[in-house]
């Protein structure tokens, strides 16, 4: 059997977070380096759980996920690139807030066998649509993302054999990989099954940047949070996707906790 691999790109340690390596970490990203700074004055200000908690809590329900992966070997992309992975192995990136099904290898190996570079998969979206105001207040917060060419943060796995020739810049975030695999002679392998997710939750930076875009947001804040909480205690989880109700449910506590309840 191929070796299995969850890498789990920079993952800070959330209590010990200065607002220094906000700053570090959005200029990385070509993000406003004072954007996190602003947001945690705002949410520790009216939350229960502090934003360095709840993001503590996120990255260590992600951790319990990945640890129940059948088969994997779970370890930080610094102890990967220490490693040569054999060519047949397949390497999953993965953010601190992401979760992947846990037969998530068996799938792959039964529906793609031995893929020359990689392989890619459908991800749903656990989160508020961004789309605009209405949308984040009102659409369901899960969302199967369209089976189109896309890489998302944890949908796609390459091969040990891809690293070395394409070197892990072009493979490690999401975004590089997107465009790598456009240029593969021999494209990755398309499982059209939904067997990972992205936590998109209040405290996700993609959604902060979303909120404090947004005057409606620093009139009322907690609406927002509150209003997430609804959405999520009204979510219903399809049957096909099961794995995903632990995680859900701990983040909806997670939430409800924050606001005091």
């Amino acid at each position: 059997m191929a070796e299995r691999i969850v890498a789990v790109r920079h993952s800070p340690d959330w209590l010990g977070l200065t607002d220094e390596d906000t700053r570090r970490f959005l200029k990385r990203h070509g993000i406003r380096e004072t954007l996190l700074v602003e947001f945690i004055a705002i949410w520790d200000a009216m939350m229960k759980v502090d934003y360095r908690t709840f993001r503590h809590e996120i990255a260590a329900l992600s951790r319990a996920n990945f640890a129940a992966v059948a088969g994997a070997r779970v370890l930080s992309h610094e102890a990967l690139r220490q490693e040569t992975p054999p060519p047949d192995a397949l390497v999953v990136f993965v953010d601190d807030d992401d979760w992947l099904a846990p037969d998530l290898f068996d799938v792959l190996a039964r529906e793609a066998p031995k893929p020359v570079n990689g392989v890619w998969w459908g991800s749903i979206l656990v989160g508020p649509q961004l789309t605009g105001l209405d949308a984040y207040l009102n659409d369901p917060v899960i969302e199967l993302r369209p089976l189109e060419r896309v890489i998302y943060t944890n949908n796609y796995a390459v091969t040990g054999r891809a690293l070395k020739w394409h070197g892990y810049g072009r493979l490690f975030e999401h975004y590089h990989a997107d465009r790598r695999f456009r240029k593969f002679w021999w494209p990755p392998k398309k499982v059209p099954l939904y067997l990972s997710a992205a936590s998109k939750h209040p405290c996700s930076t993609v959604v902060v940047q979303f909120l404090m875009e947004r005057p409606e947001f620093h009139a009322d804040p907690r609406r927002f949070v509150v209003r997430y909480a609804e959405q999520l205690a009204q979510t219903q989880i399809p049957p096909a996707y099961g794995w995903l109700a632990a995680p859900v449910a701990a983040v909806q506590d997670l939430v409800d906790r924050a606001l005091g309840g």
